[in-house]
This record gives structure tokens, C-alpha cells and sequence, in this order.
């Protein structure tokens, strides 16, 4: 599919969890349809390596920046990038589950600050150069346990219902300067982070999708869709929280999560 995003806003896209799960498919696809990209991630050997397949495979330029978004350094290095940033996709995110009393504290502020306070200051910094241009687009991922209760999630879920708030309440002020806001909203994604969470989802009646139909929706909703809940299943699951009472939903969700999380993390 053709996206056209290299007329409609520009050369460049950059993709925050550009060597796995959905930011790399995003990396991928946005690289198939012709733009130049930025990858950033953690591990410098990961993101050469890919860069190059990316270059290699479709005549693109493919830069890199090694960062960690937890912490402030990672994220200035990202804002200094040099490169015209046209699109930006922020896939990065950390997720935690257990019972929230024994989280490690330091983990949770991690958590934070990728999820929430990296997604802020980079959406400020590219919203800017932007709007001078009269153009561009930034597409946010938040996750439906942002869109509910999510018990033994609390601060992950609290973190993308940020993320959820935050794109929504950008779109409309972005959009009469140009900036197309999208909101990637996931259920269970066959990703090495839902892999490696030690959690049974199996128990849980959400339908799982590949990172590359995931971002292909994704990618597909910007300038169309304010959110993009994948799969018919889940966006049913969406719709009847918020037909649930607030306490009721609560309950509901933590007796399913009860079956699902790690016996030893309760």
C-alpha cells in the first residue's frame, strides 16, 4: 500500500522502538513507501544493522540515534537530531504488571518517563518545527488498557491513558496548523515485549495481531483517523468499557487478569 507520506509531509520520518515489535514494522513500511528514516533505539549494533537493511532494501537513507528515552540525555539526543522531521512515530513504551505494591519504584519511574514524559517533550519539540513548516503529522501509541481499568497494569495503563488524552486533546488544536495527530491504540500485539511480560494472555478475550498489520492500520490512519483500535474484537471490547460502570469494569478486569498475570507477581 501507498501511503504517500513523503509528498503529503515531507522526506523524513523518525520511529522512537525502531529495532522491534511495532515501531520496527512502522521503520519497515515507512521505508517501502519511500521515506527517509531515523531510527531510535537502545542497542547501537541492533540499529546499524537494520538501518542498512532498510538502505539496502529500498534505496532509502537510514540514519541512526542510540538512546535510552528513560532517560533525559536519550531524549536530547533525539530532539538534536539534524534531520528535517516530516513524520514522527513514538512506538517506544516499557510495560510492567503485578501487584502494584511490589513494583520496583525505580521501574515504575522508567516506565513513566518513557511512556509519558518522552512522548511529551518530543511531540513538543517536532510540533514546533512543524508548524513553522505548515505541515507534518505524529503519530502517538497508547494501548487499550489505556482505555480502561486495567488492575496489575496501573501504572502502565495510567501511562497510556495519558497518551490517549494528550493525542486527543493535540488533535484539534494541531490540525488548523497542518499536523495530522493519530493515536495507535493495540490490543494484544504478538511483540517480544508481550512476550516477555510473563503474563498467560491466552485468559484474556482479546484478539492478538502482528506488529505488521498493527502498523499498517496505524500507519494507515494518520490524516484519517483520530484513533485506531485494530481488530473487530478489540474495538468491541473498547466500546463496551465505556458502557461499563467505572467500579464494575474494575472488578470485571481484575478477576479476567486474576487467570492471566503471573501467580508470583500477585
Amino acid at each position: 500500500m501507498s501511503f504517500n507520506f513523503k509528498q503529503k509531509y515531507g522526506e523524513w520520518a523518525l520511529v522512537t522502538g525502531a529495532t522491534s515489535g511495532i515501531g520496527e514494522q512502522m521503520a519497515e513500511q515507512l521505508a517501502a513507501d519511500g521515506m527517509n528514516v531515523v531510527l531510535v533505539a537502545r542497542r547501537e549494533a541492533e540499529l546499524k544493522e537494520y538501518a542498512n537493511t532498510l538502505a539496502e532494501k529500498y534505496g532509502v537513507k537510514s540514519d541512526i540515534i542510540v538512546a535510552d528515552l528513560a532517560t533525559q540525555a536519550g531524549v536530547d539526543q533525539v530532539k538534536a537530531v539534524k534531520q528535517d522531521i516530516a513524520l514522527v512515530a513514538l512506538s517506544a513504551g516499557l510495560e510492567t504488571n503485578g501487584a502494584f505494591e511490589k513494583l520496583d519504584l525505580d521501574g515504575e519511574r522508567r516506565l513513566l518517563q518513557v511512556n509519558v514524559t518522552s512522548t511529551m517533550e518530543l511531540s513538543h519539540h517536532f510540533s514546533n518545527t512543524m508548524v513553522e513548516r505548515g505541515k507534518g503529522a505524529i503519530l502517538l501509541v497508547a494501548s487499550m488498557f489505556g482505555q480502561m481499568a486495567s488492575p496489575y497494569f496501573s501504572t502502565y495503563a495510567g501511562s497510556k491513558a495519558f497518551v490517549m488524552n494528550f493525542g486527543q486533546s493535540l488533535y484539534s488544536e494541531l490540525k488548523p496548523k497542518g499536523i495530522d495527530v493519530s493515536i495507535l491504540s493495540p490490543g494484544l500485539t504478538k511483540t517480544p515485549m508481550a512476550n516477555a511480560t510473563g503474563v498467560n494472555w491466552s485468559k484474556v478475550p482479546m484478539a492478538a495481531k502482528t506488529p505488521e498489520k498493527v502498523a499498517q492500520l496505524a500507519l494507515e490512519g494518520i490524516g484519517r483517523r483520530l484513533v485506531t483500535v485494530p481488530g473487530i474484537r478489540n474495538n468491541i471490547m473498547v466500546f463496551m468499557s465505556k458502557l461499563t460502570p467505572v467500579k464494575m469494569l474494575s472488578t470485571t478486569m481484575k478477576l479476567m487478569l486474576d487467570r492471566a498475570v503471573d501467580p508470583k507477581r500477585l
